[in-house]
């Protein structure tokens, strides 16, 4: 299993919106690039999902910038998940085979250790939010 670029480049400027938000403050684009080591590029593709899902909001201008739209305790990182990666699999059975794209649910029968891992992983992103990644920010 591995999180995507896009998903912990997606958590590590949610956490810097929301630290600087709770600030009372604006974050532009290029202040997180430069904060957080990721191309700007990059993060405007990030953070235009982030916007059309309502998590951020932006503001246009010379004093623009994003800010969080709730509280970092209400935003589950399964739901982050969902947005910034396109697979709904956090562990798929078959990532390693080449022939195979995706576990077929009708074929993956309940002993199966990858359907296991994959639900017990949506558990724990389901009830882990972003106001505890921000108390552990080291580990992103």
């Amino acid at each position: 299993m591995k999180i995507s670029t896009k998903v912990r480049y997606g958590l590590k400027a949610l956490v810097y919106i929301a630290e600087e938000s709770s600030k009372g403050r604006l974050v532009r684009i290029k202040e997180i690039s430069e904060k957080e080591d990721i191309s700007v590029q990059y993060l405007e593709q990030i953070l235009y999902k982030l916007k059309n899902e309502n998590i951020i909001e932006g503001k246009r201008g010379p004093n623009g910038g994003y800010r969080l739209m709730s509280e970092p305790k209400e935003i589950t990182l399964y739901k982050l998940y969902k947005i910034l990666d396109d697979d709904t699999k956090v562990i798929n059975c078959n990532e390693n085979v080449k022939e195979t794209k995706d576990c077929a649910e009708e074929n993956c029968n309940n002993s199966c250790i990858w359907r296991k891992l994959d639900s017990a992983m949506k558990d724990i992103l389901k009830s882990t939010t972003l106001e505890e990644l921000i108390k552990n920010r080291d580990m992103i």
